[in-house]
């Protein structure tokens, strides 16, 4: 059976076909669904988000082109890693804490 739930409050309210809360003009705004997923993030939202150029983490991997690198091995990398602007935020409260 399909779920409804408010596309403002992303949490289900209802079980059934099309039902949901009312608009402001009293209209359902409710939607239906059918499979509740998650999308993963690919490589290059991942090197976005943490301040890294695009395909940063795009190498050659064991004497394969760039072209072919894993996916799998661009995530790994990019949890071992800490984000740039964070880093540098780091950087200069040490920095600022070291000149008083």
């Amino acid at each position: 059976m399909p779920v409804a739930f408010d596309a403002h409050q992303s949490d289900v309210l209802i079980y059934g076909d099309k039902t949901g809360p009312l608009d402001t003009d009293g209209s359902s705004i409710g939607v239906c669904v059918t499979e509740l997923a998650v999308r993963r993030l690919t490589p290059v939202e991942c090197e976005r988000l943490q301040g890294f150029p695009d395909n940063w983490t795009a190498i050659p991997w064991r004497g394969k082109p760039v072209s072919e690198c894993p996916d799998g091995s661009r995530y790994k990398a990019l949890g071992n890693s800490m984000a740039c602007n964070v880093m540098r935020w780091i950087g200069r409260r040490i920095e600022l804490m070291e000149k008083e």
